[in-house]
């Protein structure tokens, strides 16, 4: 009796030990829920909408994040739908109209949606703050760049040329609304020269001379400036960028107290950029489960490489965040209303 009592003991021991063992194994090295439970987008397939030109700098962003989307969220497929024109609008109003299940989502720069929609932009039929956002990729200063060989050395000198500065635009996207704030804060007049197809547009007229300046992203001048090409006088952003210390921001730039509230508003939105979001009141589920998964592939290491080696940076916040942060911003954007509404009047 004493003997098969042993027995017993030696076989509950090992018995613990074994279920143990297999506990440790189904936790470890998995993205899969416990207990055997499918991912909610495994299988799936999601379409990502992107107002954007292929081939351009958004849509670039976009297809180098999806495969690590499709890894962490368990997605059969994500496909990346261009739906361009009227500045984006026509992309964003698809999203707007589209069932909130979690299988339609955008990926596009948020100041852009915010700014067409305080200055009523022609077409949109959305309300920004009402979409679900699923977390920000990236953000980065923004600069003002003139030709190399313009009589613009600085940005003081925009008073001088006795006549309008002369801004080629791709439309009203964010640095069409950014320009009209910094000249309205400024003091000097603006006019705008819309049709041009995107940012290597923009910048061929600006360095022949058929445009004083245009604004980009900081990464996107970095060439053209080192060949002298064109020449920075301006950087939107809190702080002065180490490799142009000399080059002051907007907010220095400006000094009275309504413009610098303007330019403020500006510079809060650009933190925004480029973010992934979904229709307003998206299934909570699928809002959670994309939420995770678009911040695991943001900072999924091979993606940061790539991103580091494409000169694209990675810099992620979660959906959440920045669900609370739109309203405020969008709310503080209010002030600038009648400088966007003119800008947008003027170009008619």
């Amino acid at each position: 009796m004493l003997k098969r009592s042993k027995w017993f003991v030696v076989f509950m021991v090992v018995a613990l030990l074994v279920s143990s063992i297999a506990g440790c194994s189904s936790s470890a090295g998995s993205t899969a829920p416990a207990g055997g439970e499918k991912l909610f987008y495994e299988g799936k397939t999601i379409t990502l909408i992107v107002p954007n030109t292929a081939g351009k700098g958004m849509d670039t962003y976009a297809r180098m994040i999806v495969p690590y989307i499709q890894k962490y969220s368990g997605a059969k497929n994500i496909i990346v739908k261009n739906i361009t024109g009227a500045g984006g609008v026509i992309g964003i109003n698809d999203l707007w109209n589209a069932k909130p299940d979690g299988l339609t989502i955008a990926f596009t720069s948020i100041p852009t949606i915010i700014l067409s929609q305080l200055s009523e932009g022609e077409g949109v039929k959305y309300d920004a703050t009402q979409f679900t956002y699923l977390g920000r990729a990236s953000t980065e200063a923004r600069i003002l760049t003139v030709g190399g060989n313009s009589s613009i050395k600085s940005i003081e000198d925009i008073a001088d040329l006795g006549r309008d500065f002369k801004f080629p635009t791709q439309g009203t996207d964010e640095d069409f609304f950014t320009m009209a704030v910094i000249a309205n804060s400024l003091g000097f007049g603006l006019k705008a020269i819309t049709g041009y197809e995107g940012n290597a547009d923009t910048a061929l007229a600006v360095v022949k001379g058929d445009g004083d300046g245009h604004i980009t992203a900081a990464m996107d001048a970095v060439t053209m400036i080192k060949e002298g090409d064109k020449r920075p006088i301006l950087i939107i952003a809190p702080e002065r960028m180490p490799e142009y210390p000399e080059v002051p921001t907007a907010l220095e730039a400006v000094q009275d107290e309504t413009g610098k509230a303007s330019l403020q508003a500006i510079v809060n939105m650009l933190e925004m950029h480029r973010s992934f979001f979904g229709p307003p009141n998206m299934d909570q589920e699928a809002t959670i489960a994309l939420r995770e998964a678009i911040f695991q592939a943001l900072n999924d290491p091979e993606l940061q490489a790539k991103a580091e080696q494409t000169g694209l940076p990675i810099v992620p916040l979660k959906g959440d965040e920045e669900q609370g942060k739109v309203e405020i911003i969008a709310e503080a954007g209010k002030n600038i209303v009648p400088i966007l509404k003119a800008a947008v009047e003027a170009t008619k």
